[in-house]
């Protein structure tokens, strides 16, 4: 493959950087064909039109942090981290800022928080990953309680469209892309007019990375609704101006240890009209694998336990409203103590990444949002599953969006090791569903669950999603497979990094990879590895 006429960023070819890009923090490695790091705005105009007339998919990448497959792909991977990284310029009196998409969550907040303000989806990966990383997966975490996902939070996108032509939301006077009137001629109308029945398909959750925000679009008329959680299969984001909030002035905590996964969905939904801005759980899974690492006690016989956390002095009569329920409560109001307690939340993402090469912990069923009170099926569904298929698995995550992370740890080396992964996936999906849910809480589909789309919302949302894709993309050169799949496409489909058919890459760039999973360096710029 020869580099694009007029491009003038780096385009590699060769064995080494081609396999530094095949592997992101998901369970697949696909090797592409190329890696392009484009310098600048015109640099990706000029490697878009190039790939729509030769039709070359092109896969969006940013610190590579994503879990369900979309930074990874067969085309060309296109680096955006070192073209598209203009500074935080804030907006005090307005309570906005404006970044390049490559900027990092934390240096945003950096910026802003010299003005008091704070950017509120805080995803786990916010030391690494990109505002465009965010925006492409509607990202969140624990403080989207509170205060919503990232959509909630976007008030303009400058992008770039599979015709090479760069647009903008929310200004006016800028004209539209051939995409946006190929999508207000052909697809809009019938979005409209379906509005009440796509409303109706979605899961009865708080939150939803899954398909097309359609019913966002028809209700406010925003492209920014569509382009949010698109994972670059519309268009390539290249600028965010987002809203900020005020940064709350002090925070304190609740630990609460229940008996019983029964009172799970109870509990939280005893604390919720107390105004928490977050409630993360762990299950006894969870802390009996992280049990060697912590000096915390906790009472016999305890099932699960809640941090709650309180902004200002919300919250004071918390302890009071779940007392039934608790077997112990514990609370901190000095930051100190507060640190002591969110600890034990922490401990399991470096216990995880450090396990042995033949033990992985792996991100298949790792991002379901089912109704809150539902949370306790949940949990006992992801056990029996995993124990069915031969894993064992590790849960913790939003309790208070009923937004859990399951983690499945499996023997890489075990020859059926595919189709055990694929059986349970299926199996947890169809209960994530039947429970009223969906698959993608904050992660988005990805490749890995694409193919459940139509399940999920029914064949008349997918079908939409298919048009809007292909409205959008009409040569099929942006991310294809991530959203909206191929037709007859299952979720491991794709090559694992791990395990008997992981494809061979050399064992300079696997060590590179392993050493960025370990240390959870993502963001590291990949081609700057020898």
């Amino acid at each position: 493959m020869t580099p694009p006429p007029r491009f003038r960023g780096a385009f590699r070819t060769d064995d080494h950087a081609r396999a530094l890009y095949s592997e992101g923090a998901g369970i697949f490695r696909i090797v592409p064909q190329a890696v392009a790091v484009p310098k600048d705005l015109d640099d990706l105009v000029a490697l878009v039109q190039w790939a729509r007339d030769s039709g070359t998919p092109l896969v969006p990448r940013g610190a590579g942090s994503g879990m369900a497959g979309g930074n990874v792909g067969p085309g060309v991977v296109v680096d955006l981290t070192q073209g598209f990284a203009a500074a935080p310029a804030v907006d005090a009196a307005a309570r906005t800022a404006r970044a390049g998409a490559a900027v990092i969550y934390t240096a945003l907040n950096d910026v802003a928080a010299r003005h008091g303000l704070v950017l509120p989806p805080d995803p786990a990966s916010g030391k690494f990953c990109t505002l465009g990383g965010m925006v492409a997966t509607n990202a969140a975490g624990p403080h989207t309680l509170k205060h919503g996902a990232m959509r909630r939070w976007v008030r303009a996108l400058e992008f770039v469209t599979a015709d090479g032509e760069v647009g903008r939301t929310s200004v006016p006077a800028y004209r539209r892309t051939a995409a946006e009137e190929r999508f207000r001629r052909d697809v809009a109308p019938d979005i409209l007019r379906e509005a009440p029945g796509l409303a109706a398909a979605l899961p009865h959750t708080p939150k939803n990375s899954s398909g097309y925000d359609l019913a966002g679009w028809a209700r406010t008329g925003d492209l920014a609704h569509l382009l949010v959680g698109s994972e670059g299969t519309l268009a390539f984001v290249t600028a965010v101006e987002v809203a900020l909030a005020p940064l709350p002035s002090r925070c304190t905590t609740l630990l609460v240890a229940l008996r019983t996964l029964g009172d799970l969905g109870d509990a939280v939904l005893a604390l919720l009209p107390l105004g928490p801005s977050a409630i993360e759980m762990m299950d006894r899974t969870y802390l009996d694998f992280v049990q060697a690492s912590t000096h915390r006690s906790l009472p016999a016989g305890t099932e699960a336990v809640l941090l709650v956390e309180f902004e200002g002095d919300e919250g004071a009569d918390a302890a009071g409203a779940v007392r039934h329920l608790a077997l112990a409560t514990e609370r901190a109001d000095d930051p100190a103590a507060v640190e002591r307690l969110w600890e034990l939340r922490h401990l399991a993402s470096p216990i995880l990444t450090r396990m042995p090469d033949e033990t992985r912990s792996l991100q298949l069923v790792e991002d379901g949002c089912v109704p809150v009170h539902r949370l306790g099926e949940y949990v006992t569904a992801l056990r029996h599953a995993a124990t069915r298929h031969g894993f064992r698995v590790v849960i913790f995550g939003h309790a208070g969006d009923g937004h859990l992370h399951a983690n499945i740890i499996a023997d890489v080396n075990a020859p059926d090791l595919v189709p055990r992964l694929t059986a349970c996936l299926e199996e947890v999906t169809a209960a994530q569903i039947a429970l009223g849910g969906t698959p993608s809480g904050e992660h988005g589909d990805g490749r890995l669950r694409a193919p459940f789309l139509a399940h999920a919302f029914g064949a008349a949302y997918a079908d939409l999603c298919r048009r809007v894709k292909d409205a959008w993309d009409p040569s099929g050169i942006l991310n294809p497979g991530v959203v909206v799949s191929a037709p007859g496409a299952r979720p491991l489909d794709f090559p694992l990094k791990v395990g008997l058919t992981a494809p061979s890459i050399p064992a300079e760039a696997a060590a590179h990879l392993r050493r960025i999973e370990r240390d959870a360096a993502w963001g590291t710029f990949l081609l700057g590895l020898r």
